[in-house]
């Protein structure tokens, strides 16, 4: 520790942002009872007006301190020293603060913040602000908690991002902290995560949490409408705010794929990865919530699956955070949160908005009152006697039966059934099947909770399972999206529907017929492991999904003559179908190039390895793969990244190779963390991509050169073998060919003479030229002498050191000079072919609902 200089802890910083922790908190809190209270006296909602700000005053001098110190470099904070460092690009200080828990429960608090303020302007006092934003002001509530980091009967409520690292757990015994007050003037933080370090990740976290908070908005307002009684009015003023919701929160998950494109090595954009899947099960059923809005608004139906949606898609918000960030994943996702003791607030954060919504729904007060005895009574039993989970599971059931004994007794019904060819009918039809598929998915990204509810061991399903269960429902909501836009609300004119469909019906045939006979052929051919019912639905979902884009296109030149602001729905139904349908094409005719015909096998390198799917390749050496001849140049480092040069070449009609393109896959090495990524390169042409990224490689780059180093021998490795066996060289086959002895075994043990056994090793290089090595194990007066051999046109030093007469077999060391070990990596390649598809069809799914969402606040302004 001598020679160390310290410093003073920066209190200042700390004790700043704590206060303003509790001050976040405490104005949540008031905001809530005040909020509450203006229900009865309209007398408190000044008050509770002045404590939302003060509410939001205060997370923007968190976020503000927390910025100061990120910038500043207080590693004496753990949260600056675990997710920074000072050699990390500062472009990368966005993703710093939100990549632990405690930043992006802070971010996800200031977007309600914002949407909260924008709807208190929006909202009138005596009808809408005071339910809506009593709701959110409990959401506020229990998000504030979240950095609260203090202990209550030994229970830990939220996780403090001002935490010294002295005083943190896992780093209180390191060394240079004994110094009370005082942190060495070089300490360093760990770092980001190598994952994190993509330009996607400043912002895609902001946009995903944008849209999780604008899930609370039609959320609020159907809790508002529970609580007024009012189960109509709130629809259209929450109708402009649920399609800000699906376009934003639609926005983030592609952007997500996107990332995961870019920067992870799956080889792909969607993994079924739980994470990903708790931020598309809300979309989907905000999505089912949006239509069901727009049937309420055309016809008056659809009033309990509009509400039911709502609040639903809040409510697996909430699930989510609970899956991410319980720990309770585990293993099953690559960027799921780690558990910050925080499990149990998690749980009642979505149970106490579960209790809230069957309570109102509740119109019986008996009722009601019996409702929240018995709720209290399973919680007092769960605390005193434990049984936590099968109680958990008796209320949770206990909570629907309840619910839909409140729909039947309480909840206003439709006077009319909706008729078969009726617009209504086919878009509640479309909702209900994007709340199935919802649910399925939230079956299957819960089976890590399911196991640890009833002691199972399931194991979380493959991504065949998920494309296999999806693709159904899938086809379904293409067919609907195409269809559906032809008929009228009430009734339509069935032979006048089916002849206006029937155009692009049969040109989706066509052309599905003629993309999906090739595909058939080429399975039957190349592509294991693909079934003919695979290859039905791969074909139904591509016709269903052209059948979508011709249709809505058919809708936008011919009945709505082009006019984009009225065609919102047309041209994002075109998006999202197209967005299947490039997934399809890229996924199910996507090509493995990277196959190893080295005569080095990968399977040395372990059992994650496959000749079949990686190709190595050694610096200098040209290697086929596929149409290529593909060169691995150089790398290089700067700072955590490693950079991988590798030449893509094709054969002229001289049969000479010609460049054609280079693509630089990385490593990102952040040794302070322990962890590595790679991060794929990609060759972008209109109709396909080729991808590639590094599976391993070594990291160290050496810069000595000299003549003595590379004469000199690396370590030694020892091969055991019998004679016919190989042994691997970096340059060439070494086979061990014969052993001769100058004795056999009775003269040997007759007079215990000089033993001499030569072993006879054939070298052969690539280019077929052959060297002989002839190392020998002699036996002098029972001392093992073994003479080694040297082959210096290849650099080889032999070693013949023991024979072993049970099995028959011998044991060579073999060592090779330093200049004759080339670097090497393991690559794999993939191409998707017209995945442009998918990422057009991103950005016009996003412009259609824009223009939906810009009409929707029209009409609202029009009405108001």
């Amino acid at each position: 520790m001598n020679g160390v200089q310290y410093i003073q802890e920066r209190l200042w910083a700390g004790n700043l942002g704590n206060a303003f922790v509790v001050l976040s908190f405490v104005g949540a809190l008031l905001s809530f009872f005040a909020y509450y209270l203006s229900s009865k006296n309209l007398s408190f909602l000044k008050l509770a007006r002045l404590a939302f700000n003060i509410h939001g005053f205060a997370v923007i001098g968190i976020i503000g301190t927390m910025f100061w110190m990120l910038l500043n470099h207080y590693f004496e904070y753990q949260y600056v020293y675990q997710h920074s460092n000072t050699s990390m690009d500062m472009k990368y200080i966005l993703s710093c603060f939100w990549e632990g828990q405690e930043g992006s429960f802070l971010l996800w608090t200031f977007w309600n913040i914002a949407l909260g303020t924008i709807l208190k302007r929006q909202l009138k006092p005596g009808e809408w602000e005071i339910p809506v934003m009593t709701v959110f002001a409990l959401v506020q509530v229990f998000l504030a908690s979240m950095l609260l980091g203090v202990y209550v009967f030994d229970y830990k409520i939220g996780s403090n991002p001002f935490l010294l690292l002295r005083d943190h757990a896992d780093f209180s015994n390191l060394p240079f902290l004994r110094k009370e007050g005082m942190v060495p003037a070089t300490l360093d933080g760990k770092g980001l995560n190598p994952l994190l370090m993509n330009y996607w990740m400043t912002i895609h976290p902001p946009t995903l949490f944008l849209g999780f908070s604008s899930t609370l908005i039609p959320f609020a307002f159907a809790i508002g409408a529970l609580w007024n009684k009012k189960y109509n009015e709130w629809q259209k003023i929450a109708l402009p705010w649920t399609y800000f919701c699906i376009l934003i929160l639609g926005i983030g998950i592609l952007m997500g794929g996107a990332w995961a494109y870019e920067a992870l090595s799956f080889g792909g954009f969607w993994a079924w990865d739980p994470v990903e899947n708790s931020s598309l099960v809300p979309w989907l059923i905000v999505v089912g919530a949006g239509h069901t809005m727009i049937i309420n608004k055309n016809k008056g139906g659809s009033l309990f699956t509009t509400h039911f949606l709502a609040i639903g898609g809040f409510l697996l918000v909430l699930y989510s955070t609970f899956l991410t960030r319980s720990g309770v994943l585990g293993n099953a996702s690559v960027h799921a949160f780690t558990d910050l003791g925080m499990t149990g607030q998690l749980v009642l954060y979505v149970l106490t908005f579960i209790f809230i919504t069957v309570m109102l729904l509740i119109n019986d007060k008996l009722f009601r009152v019996s409702y929240i005895m018995v709720s209290l009574l399973i919680l007092f039993f769960g605390i005193l006697y434990g049984y936590k989970r099968a109680l958990l599971m008796l209320w949770l059931g206990g909570s629907g039966i309840v619910t839909f004994i409140s729909y039947y007794k309480y909840f206003p019904k439709e006077k009319d059934e909706e008729d078969l060819y009726s617009r209504e009918f086919w878009m509640f039809l479309g909702s209900l099947v994007f709340l199935l598929s919802g649910l399925i998915i939230t079956y299957f990204t819960s089976i890590p909770v399911i196991n640890k509810l009833f002691n199972t061991e399931f194991a979380p399903p493959k991504v065949a399972v998920y494309n296999s269960w999806m693709m159904p429902f899938a086809i379904l909501i293409m067919i609907l999206i195409g269809a559906s836009q032809f008929l009228k609300y009430k009734k339509t004119d069935p032979k006048k529907f089916f002849k206006r469909i029937s155009y692009s019906f049969l040109l989706s045939i066509l052309f599905g017929l003629a993309c999906s006979i090739p595909l058939y052929f080429l399975t039957k051919t190349e592509a294991k492991g693909i079934g003919t019912w695979d290859l039905v639905g791969f074909s139904a979902l591509l016709v269903s999904g052209l059948f979508a884009v011709f249709a809505n296109l058919d809708y936008y030149l011919m009945v709505l003559k082009g006019k984009v602001s009225k065609s919102g729905a047309a041209i994002a139904h075109i998006g999202f179908a197209m967005v299947l349908i490039g997934a399809l094409i890229s996924t199910s005719k996507k090509v493995t190039l990277a196959k190893n015909m080295a005569d080095k096998k990968l399977e040395a390198l372990g059992k994650d390895f496959d000749d079949k799917e990686s190709v190595l390749l050694t610096q200098g050496d040209t290697v086929a793969m596929g149409p290529y001849l593909i060169v691995y140049k150089e790398k290089r480092r700067e700072g955590i990244d490693i950079f991988y040069t590798v030449d893509y070449l094709k054969l002229d009609k001289n049969k000479k190779p010609e460049f054609e393109f280079t693509l630089v896959p990385i490593v990102k090495n952040n040794p302070r963390m322990g962890q590595s990524s790679a991060e794929p390169a990609t060759k972008h042409y209109l109709s396909r991509d080729i991808y590639s990224h590094i599976t391993f490689a070594n990291m160290s780059i050496d810069t000595d050169t000299s003549s003595k180093k590379k004469n000199a021998f690396g370590e030694a490795k020892n091969y055991v073998g019998h004679v016919g066996d190989t042994i691997f060289a970096s340059n060439a086959l070494v086979i061990i060919d014969s052993l001769r002895s100058n004795l056999t075994k009775s003269q040997y043990e007759k007079n215990d003479s000089l033993l001499e056994v030569t072993a006879v090793l054939k070298c052969k290089t690539t280019d077929e030229k052959i060297f002989f090595a002839y190392p020998k194990f002699i036996i002098k007066k029972n001392v093992v002498i073994p003479q080694e051999d040297v082959v210096d046109e290849l650099g080889l030093k032999l070693v013949f050191w023991k024979i072993n007469p049970d099995d028959g077999t011998i044991e060579i060391t073999m060592s090779e000079k330093l200049s004759n070990n080339k670097d090497f990596i393991v690559m794999k390649a993939f191409v998707f072919p017209y995945i442009n598809v998918l990422w057009l069809g991103c950005l016009i799914m996003a412009f259609g609902t824009g223009i939906a969402v810009i009409e929707r606040i029209r009409k609202f302004k029009l009405q108001s």
